[in-house]
């Protein structure tokens, strides 16, 4: 392997000229220098064919080579959002390869991104996630698009749209980067996924999916994960619906193969945004056929060793004005049944009423109020992300080492954020300007880039030996993080300080555990 990384990895030559040589062709990056940190970037580089026309909706396909010298030198336009704007495409399958800017002389453990925005949004465009201090810890990093909304889950319920194109778009990265990363001085061997929120449950799709075996050795899901809910119920009625809403003469009676060969000739502009995970129909194509609790639970699934957490209070990136949690608040007292998660299928002949009460009394006094307890209400908000992070930690600790962590330094990032006394002060999203270069969130204070420095090398020692605080002479993180046991739940507080905690959850986790083993439907289709 080493003999092939010194024949084919970075060709620098006299002129400056950073080029490597793929499969697919030649590839002419550049070095970019920012904020006291230097690298090589590779933009722009196509993983896929792209997907129009027929190819709209499917799983994604090689790219053509190319004969002439790729200049990737900018970002690829990012791929259609449920809020469309004239920069987006759906020629959009690019990725980003960042590596150290020197002559590489050992194969370099990668990391590769997944960004969120709740399979709706989102980019891996330089502004959003330049590697910054990354490229410093001698980490390759790895960014990409894959489709969103419509483009990216649409599923006619059957194999004419099985579905999840993104979800596969994602694994078509991780093959590209198992069989072309080696000439960017990567180790294919090293390779360590990360994400946020709807990037985070991707991961943990991954995970719960034995067909992505080999192509990574760990994963760090940055809050979501597999336990976290985002399916679509109803996937077919939700094609044609899309399809009426631009001719009203399309009914139930259209064939799949019509509603796929109408929408797949529609205006981009044309088509409404869909938003979910499919579970598939069984087909040699289809990647997401089971729910993932089970897996999880079980053991089936893709066992390596994972970090895992969320901020503080997530429901802060959910609530920007107070008077929006107010509403939430009022909602949880007129009737405890909103506060049943929509991911617990109550057993028949359930007392949903019963049920409520039981969850409110783990929050508040039973006699109390949210409105009169906001702390309470953004405490059962976050549940959304918090809760499936607990209880993954707990099953997959049965399988493979866990590292639990919150991310709770209250930053620049974290200063808009509406503040509900009593609760954390960090709210979801706030630690990705701490782990990237993010141009409309730039750091200014000290314990800012403290804080980065501190989270990049956890971040970067997982990727390079699967312990975050490897050494514990170590002056920077002064703190040796513990695994996970499912009867010890402990967790790493990242703030001022880093500082292991118990779980501070233990009574809100014991009665999730009750609520749903209890009265709820098994497969639990999320946690």
């Amino acid at each position: 392997m080493f003999q092939i990384l010194f024949q084919l990895t970075l060709l620098v030559s006299a002129l400056a000229d950073i080029i490597v040589d793929i499969p697919d062709g030649k590839i002419r990056g550049h070095e970019i220098n920012a904020s006291n940190v230097s690298f090589y970037a590779f933009e722009g580089i196509p993983f896929a064919s792209p997907p129009v026309g027929k190819l709209r909706f499917q799983a994604p396909v090689p790219p053509e080579p190319w004969e002439d010298i790729l200049e990737a030198n900018r970002s690829g336009k990012c791929c259609i959002s449920g809020y469309p704007d004239p920069s987006e495409s759906e020629d959009c399958l690019f990725l980003n390869v960042y590596t150290p800017p020197r002559n590489i002389t050992k194969q370099l453990p990668v990391l590769v991104w997944i960004y969120g925005g709740a399979l709706l949004a989102g980019c891996s465009s330089f502004e959003e996630f330049a590697p910054g201090d990354l490229a410093n810890e001698d980490v390759i990093v790895v960014t990409f698009n894959y489709r969103l909304g419509v483009y990216g889950f649409l599923s006619t319920g059957d194999d004419v749209i099985l579905g999840n194109a993104g979800l596969k778009d994602q694994l078509f990265a991780f093959q590209w980067v198992k069989k072309n990363i080696a000439f960017f001085g990567g180790d294919p061997d090293k390779v360590t996924l990360f994400g946020q929120s709807a990037g985070g449950i991707s991961i943990g799709i991954h995970i719960a999916n034995k067909k992505s075996q080999g192509l990574y050795r760990a994963a760090i899901c940055q809050s979501g994960c597999s336990l976290t809910p985002l399916y679509q119920n109803d996937p077919k009625t939700n094609a044609y619906a899309i399809a009426k809403l631009i001719d009203s003469t399309i009914t139930d009676a259209n064939t799949t193969v019509q509603i796929r060969d109408f929408l797949q000739n529609q205006s981009v502009d044309d088509l409404s945004p869909v938003i979910g995970i499919v579970l598939e129909v069984e087909n040699d194509d289809a990647y997401v056929t089971d729910l993932n609790f089970a897996l999880i639970e079980s053991g089936n699934f893709v066992r390596v060793p994972l970090m895992i957490g969320t901020v503080a209070e997530e429901s802060l990136g959910q609530y920007s004005l107070p008077v929006e949690m107010i509403i939430s608040a009022i909602s949880y007292d007129s009737d405890v049944k909103n506060l049943i998660p929509g991911s617990l299928t109550p057993l028949p002949g359930t007392n949903l009423t019963e049920v409520g009460n039981i969850i409110k009394e783990a929050y508040i006094e039973a006699n109390g109020s949210f409105i009169l307890d906001l702390a309470a209400t953004a405490e059962l908000s976050s549940t959304f992300f918090v809760r499936p992070t607990f209880k993954q930690a707990e099953l997959q600790s049965n399988y493979t080492p866990v590292y639990l962590y919150q991310f709770s330094f209250y930053g620049t990032a974290s200063e808009n954020r509406t503040i509900i006394e009593g609760a954390g002060r960090t709210g979801h999203s706030d630690e990705l300007p701490y782990l990237f270069n993010i141009t409309a969130i730039p750091l200014v204070t000290d314990a800012d880039f403290l804080t980065r420095r501190r989270i990049i090398r956890l971040w970067s020692n997982f990727a390079k030996t699967l312990n975050p605080t490897p050494d514990e002479s170590d002056p920077l993180l002064n703190v040796t993080w513990p695994l996970v046991s499912p009867s010890n739940i402990q967790y790493l507080d990242i703030d001022n300080t880093l500082e292991v905690k118990p779980n501070l959850r233990a009574k809100q986790m014991a009665m999730w555990n009750r609520v749903y083993y209890t009265y709820g439907q098994q497969p639990f289709v999320g946690f």
